[in-house]
C-alpha cells in the first residue's frame, strides 16, 4: 500500500493535472506542442545524460533486451494472428499488435521508475527505451507499408530505412549514448568530470523532467479523447497491461534469471500503458486510428489499477 501511495498517486495525480489543464483553454494544441518540445529536447535529455554518465558499460546486461523484446515480439506476432482471426485488414493488424506491445516508457515510464527506484532503476529502463522505438516502430512501419496498395519493393525498402533512421534521431537516444561515452571517458582520464556548475544546470532540468512529462501525457490524452470501436481497444489493453508483463516476468525469472531489480523494472515497463507513438503511426498511415487512440486512452486509465497490482505483487518498496 505504501508503494501505491508514494508512486501511483503522485504519478497519476500529475497525469490528472495535465488532463485537467488540457481540457481548459490554458493549454491549447499549440501550447501542448511547445511543452512537448521543451520536455523532449531539454528536460529528458538532461535527465538521461546525467543518469547514464554514472554508469559503466560493463555494468549493463544485454539479457534484459533479450527478455523484453523476445516476449514483446512473440506477443506482437500472436496479436497479428488474433487480428487476422478477427477479420482485420493487414495494416490494421499491425496497429493492433503495436498497441499491445509498445510501452509509454518515456512520458510515464521514466517518472514512474525514477519515483520507485531512483537513478539505479533508470539504467535498465533506458536500455529498453534505447532500442524500443527502433525495433517496434520500424517493424510496424514495414508491415504498414506492406499493407499499402501498390507498394513496390524499392519503395518499401526506402521507407523502412527512413523509418529506422528517424527512430535513431529520436531526441531520447543521443543523450543516453552520450552519457555512456562520457562515463567511459571520465573513467579513463583521472580528475576529469562534469563541471559542478554545468551539473547543477543539468540537475535542475532533470528534476523538472518527470512532472513535465506526466503533465504532458495527461494533456495529450485530453486533446485526443476516445474514438469509435472501443471494444477492440479493450482487448488490446488486456494484453498490454496483463499478458505482456506476465510474459516478460516469466522469461526473465525462469529463462534468464535476471537481477531482481532489472527484472522488476522490465516487468513494470511492460505493464505501462500504450505509448502515444502508437496513434501517431496510425495517423501517419491513416490505418486503425480509432483503435490506436482508444488503446492509448483506455490502457492509460486502466494502468492506474494494473500498475498498483504489479507493485504489490512484485513487492516494490519506494527507496
Amino acid at each position: 500500500m505504501t508503494a501505491i501511495l508514494q508512486i501511483i498517486v503522485p504519478v497519476f495525480g500529475m497525469v490528472a493535472v495535465g488532463w485537467t489543464i488540457g481540457r481548459t483553454k490554458l493549454l491549447t494544441q499549440e501550447g501542448l506542442r511547445g511543452l512537448t518540445n521543451v520536455t523532449f529536447y531539454a528536460l529528458f535529455p538532461a535527465l538521461l545524460f546525467r543518469s547514464m554518465s554514472k554508469v559503466r558499460i560493463e555494468a549493463l546486461s544485454p539479457g534484459i533486451l533479450v527478455v523484453f523484446f523476445g516476449a514483446g515480439l512473440l506477443l506482437y506476432f500472436l496479436m497479428m494472428l488474433l487480428a487476422r482471426a478477427m477479420g482485420m485488414r493487414f495494416g490494421e493488424r499491425a496497429v493492433f499488435a503495436l498497441s499491445a506491445t509498445f510501452c509509454n516508457g518515456v512520458g510515464i515510464g521514466i517518472p514512474f521508475i525514477s519515483y520507485a527506484f531512483g537513478e539505479k532503476g533508470l539504467v535498465p529502463l533506458l536500455m529498453i527505451i534505447s532500442v524500443n522505438s527502433l525495433i517496434l516502430l520500424t517493424l510496424s512501419s514495414f508491415l504498414l507499408e506492406m499493407g499499402a496498395q501498390g507498394a513496390n519493393q524499392t519503395h518499401l525498402l526506402r521507407k523502412l530505412g527512413g523509418a529506422a533512421l528517424k527512430m535513431l534521431k529520436h531526441p531520447v537516444l543521443p543523450p543516453i549514448f552520450a552519457g555512456l561515452i562520457w562515463s567511459e571517458i571520465t573513467a579513463l582520464v583521472p580528475g576529469l568530470g562534469t563541471p559542478a556548475v554545468i551539473d547543477r544546470v543539468l540537475q535542475g532540468l532533470a528534476l523538472a523532467a518527470p512532472p513535465c512529462g506526466l503533465i504532458m501525457a495527461g494533456a495529450s490524452l485530453a486533446h485526443v479523447g476516445l474514438k469509435e470501436h472501443w471494444q477492440t481497444a479493450v482487448i488490446v489493453a488486456v494484453f498490454k497491461l496483463a499478458v505482456l508483463p506476465l510474459m516478460v516476468w516469466a522469461a526473465g525469472y525462469y529463462l534468464f534469471a535476471l537481477d531482481p531489480l532489472w527484472l522488476t523494472v522490465a516487468t513494470l515497463n511492460a505493464a505501462l500503458p500504450a505509448g502515444a507513438n502508437v496513434y501517431l503511426v496510425a495517423q501517419l498511415y491513416r490505418t486503425g486510428v480509432g483503435l490506436a487512440t482508444n488503446a492509448v486512452v483506455l490502457s492509460t486509465g486502466a494502468s492506474i489499477v494494473t500498475l498498483s497490482i504489479a507493485l504489490l505483487l512484485l513487492g516494490v518498496h519506494p527507496g
